[in-house]
């Protein structure tokens, strides 16, 4: 056989002799009736005359491996189980399946990992880290109820539900019975599903116990929420450098309608400053995954600014209703920190806020306390307060779809519920359009 450039590039446009098509069968180790169609395209030789036969044939050779001649075997990936990256072997006459990391990882859970073990790595994921706390919290008793009779907790049956439930009624007689124990009821069928278990219960008698037990319980009481006029006793209160860090501090709960847990997890360099807006970034683990959400702010002076009678040193006399100074300020005092609020643990926080048996907290006038309160009172004004009442506020103005987006509630039931106290008493808060009124006077349907 002769090698010659003019026949190269004849293959290469994609014509061929019949010598050559043997050749290349021969090589890519083709059946007889498989099309040549995966070596029509071949890149350019480029090859300048003369070359030697073997370099000729030693580079062809090389170049239909490169095109999918067959799999090549790949290696186990660095700490892998042994099981080979392959690409797949494509029938013939179909187009290969391309190779990716994400299939070859696919495959060596496929190999290693049982049926079992991927549904028990599926439940574990139908629930927050958050929730399962409170599951397991609330389980607790029912399993420790189950091991007792030496049985398993899961699956559960209605009657094991039935009897577990006339105890929670019934321990009420001994004047301990718990605050909601419909809860517990609920957190017992949360991880029975989580297990993977159905209960039949075709007479919903399960759910007729729920509400016998939330019948016999006290109502919930819910934070009253916080205005501005709750806000000018809470500044007006203020003694001490820690006094001021918490009061700022729930006040940007109340512009943003984050919790505390969220706010302490603000880092100094999330707050930015330009143009006269502010924007605020923070971030919430969503599984394994971390997402950032952030709130633009402009700058506001629609109702006289909140005074301090006895400012601590560093602190302003005065201080705008206004979420760019707060978050100027907050700023500010962290100082060096990477964090906005670093020398406030939430158990100082809520002391400064609350009080406690021998300290009076920012809250204590609007609590109507006159001294400290004593253990396991019930406040009207918590901390989750700021942002009960930064929802009731923008419900004033703006529509529940909107602030259920600000607030970043999973659904529009929390938003609707906080909406019901100002169907009661719209007197509790006052209308103040804090968030960009300038730029978002179309969403607010309600004069201020």
């Amino acid at each position: 056989m002769t090698w010659d450039v003019a026949r190269l590039d004849g293959m290469r446009t994609g014509f061929m002799d019949p010598e050559w098509e043997a050749l290349v069968r021969s090589l890519a180790k083709l059946p007889e009736g498989m099309p040549l169609t995966s070596f029509r395209m071949l890149p350019c030789w480029a090859l300048p005359e003369p070359r030697p036969a073997e370099e000729v044939y030693k580079r062809f050779r090389s170049m239909v491996a490169e095109l999918g001649a067959g799999p090549r075997e790949r290696g186990p990936a660095p700490g892998g189980d042994g099981v080979k990256d392959t690409p797949p072997r494509s029938p013939p006459g179909q187009r290969a399946r391309r190779w990716t990391p994400q299939r070859a990882a696919l495959k060596r859970s496929l190999s290693r990992n049982s049926a079992e073990v991927a549904r028990r790595a599926m439940r574990a994921r139908y629930t927050t880290v958050g929730s399962k706390a409170t599951y397991d919290s609330n389980t607790a008793g029912y399993v420790s109820w189950c091991g007792s009779m030496g049985v398993e907790p899961y699956p559960t049956t209605v009657e094991r539900l039935e009897e577990f439930g006339g105890h929670l009624l019934l321990m009420g007689d001994d004047g301990a019975a718990y605050r909601a124990p419909q809860n517990i009821i609920a957190s017992v069928l949360a991880e029975n599903k989580a297990a993977g278990c159905v209960l039949d219960d075709p007479l919903n008698i399960v759910g007729r116990m729920m509400a016998v037990l939330g019948k016999e319980s006290p109502d919930p009481q819910q934070a009253e929420p916080l205005g501005v006029k709750e806000f000018r006793a809470i500044f007006d209160a203020i003694r001490t450098t820690g006094d001021y860090g918490a009061a700022l501090q729930i006040l940007g709960e109340f512009f943003t309608l984050l919790r505390t847990s969220s706010m302490r997890a603000i880092r100094a360099e999330d707050i930015t400053l330009s143009g006269g807006r502010l924007r605020v970034e923070w971030r919430m683990a969503k599984g394994k995954r971390e997402c950032v959400r952030f709130l633009t702010f402009e700058a506001i002076n629609l109702v006289p600014p909140l005074t301090l009678s006895d400012p601590p040193e560093g602190a302003p006399s005065s201080i705008r209703f206004c979420p760019v100074e707060v978050f100027t300020l907050l700023k500010r005092l962290a100082g060096s920190s990477q964090l906005l609020c670093p020398n406030c643990g939430y158990r100082s926080f809520r002391e400064a806020l609350c009080g406690t048996r021998t300290r009076r907290g920012l809250f204590a006038d609007i609590n109507g306390m006159s001294a400290g309160r004593s253990p396991g009172s019930r406040l009207a004004y918590t901390t989750h307060s700021a942002r009960v009442g930064g929802c009731c506020t923008l419900l004033k103005g703006m529509g529940v779809m909107q602030v259920c987006e600000l607030g970043d509630w999973a659904s529009e039931d929390m938003v609707r519920l906080y909406g019901k106290k100002l169907t009661r008493d719209p007197y509790c808060v006052e209308a103040v359009r804090f968030y960009n009124p300038v730029s978002l006077a179309h969403c607010y349907a309600a004069p201020s």
